[in-house]
């Protein structure tokens, strides 16, 4: 966790006001004002692409570092959402700009590379059925509700546990097949938590970033840096999850991990540098992104419940970069 205060989840689709610009620890930045009254298309493009964002590199950071994840999957690498998930005001907008229907999965992000991509599925595609059992439309809703394309996830992900799948989809109002062969990757899925807090969090089953955290970040090498310190709590074993395979997930030994002095938010800094760096992102951004949240923020300026300052940070992670640098240097795995 990024700071002491954690936010309710909220799904991402979900937003009703606040956009991206709107990065305050507590409420939003006063310039921001005319952004929260922005449009609804506005709002919705806006959402939609920092998630596709936050699934580019998050996908990224879970297929490079499986094999030091408790708990791991079969992923094909996309981001999918529904028309039911949204609200009356954003649905329509998104109905026409996606062409979701019902609960069926829309893909709102195939990341480049990843089992999705190969298959030829692209952002737009609507999913009908996954070894020819048909997914479910479910019933009309005025409501925002997960339920359904919940469900039609949760079978999505059973047959992806079992090795490739045939996949039917919608593209342009033609339906077409594909052979979707997934990837080994972390059993974690990355959520977007509409908010205005800069934070993010792990809970054992997911990692959240809020859509002020991921905006504050500059370029994808710092919502990496961001990402990777909330998956390093689930590689040290911060958070537990015993519900594995009831999503389809399988659990499996990893290799014990370096102790590290300072408490679990210090191990994470660590752990979370080395897998934005094994994934291939710029690792020595580090120290200078804690510098800049300190400037920002002045919640995190100052050591606060088990959290070091920023500056204390930033001086930790120049030591852990110089460790990154080394082991390059000398041909060593990048393992914690």
């Amino acid at each position: 966790m990024l700071n002491r205060r954690s936010s309710a989840l909220v799904p991402a689709f979900l937003l009703l006001t606040g956009v991206l610009a709107a990065c305050g620890s507590k409420g939003p930045v006063a310039e921001a004002g005319q952004e929260m009254v922005a449009p609804a298309e506005q709002r919705l493009i806006a959402l939609t692409n920092l998630d596709q964002r936050v699934a580019r590199v998050g996908y990224r950071l879970s297929t490079a570092n499986a094999e030091l994840c408790p708990a791991v999957r079969n992923s094909p690498g996309w981001l999918l959402h529904a028309a039911s998930q949204y609200s009356p005001e954003l649905r329509p907008y998104a109905e026409t700009r996606f062409g979701l229907d019902g609960d069926l999965p829309g893909l709102l992000a195939v990341p480049e590379g990843s089992a999705a991509d190969l298959a030829g599925l692209r952002r737009g595609d609507l999913l009908l059925s996954v070894n020819g059992e048909a997914l479910t439309r479910g019933v009309a809703r005025r409501t925002a509700a997960f339920e359904g394309v919940e469900a039609n996830i949760h079978k999505l992900d059973l047959a992806l546990a079992a090795g490739p799948i045939e996949i039917a989809f919608r593209r342009d109002g033609n339906d077409q097949t594909a052979r979707v062969t997934p990837q080994r990757a972390c059993g974690y899925d990355v959520q977007l938590d509409p908010s205005d807090e800069l934070n993010a969090r792990a809970d054992g089953k997911r990692l959240f970033i809020t859509t002020a955290m991921a905006g504050f970040t500059a370029t994808d090498d710092e919502l990496a840096l961001v990402l990777g310190h909330e998956l390093a709590h689930h590689v040290l074993g911060h958070r537990g999850w015993h519900e594995a395979e009831t999503r389809g997930r399988q659990t499996q030994t990893v290799p014990a991990l370096a102790a590290t002095a300072g408490g679990s938010e210090r191990q994470a800094d660590r752990v979370g540098l080395y897998l934005a760096a094994r994934a291939g992102f710029d690792s020595s951004i580090g120290p200078a992104f804690w510098r800049r949240f300190g400037a920002f923020d002045w919640r995190v300026r100052y050591p606060q419940w088990g959290h070091p300052s920023a500056e204390a940070r930033a001086r930790a992670l120049e030591e852990v970069q110089a460790e990154i640098s080394a082991r390059r240097a000398s041909r060593q795995p990048l393992v914690p």
